[in-house]
């Protein structure tokens, strides 16, 4: 099954979820794993001595943040 194929039928079977607790642990789970992958990217640049200074990685995680949970400032 491609990937593309595996989003939808995931989107298919969150749209027939009824319990707002069952949809806030998916998010959940879903944020960990973006955290998780930016974790990932953040290793991959220091070990290739990619660097970021303070304010580029600080305006990343607050865009970031901003994109997760809109109408909050961080």
């Amino acid at each position: 099954m491609t990937i593309e194929k595996r989003k939808l039928e995931l989107i298919k079977r969150v749209m027939k979820i009824k319990k707002s607790a069952s949809l806030k642990k998916i998010e959940e789970s879903i944020i960990e794993e973006e955290m998780k992958q930016r974790m990932e990217e953040s290793m991959e640049d220091i070990k290739a001595g990619r660097v970021h200074t303070l304010e580029e990685f600080k305006k990343s995680n607050e865009e970031w943040l901003s994109s997760k949970f809109p109408g909050n400032s961080f």
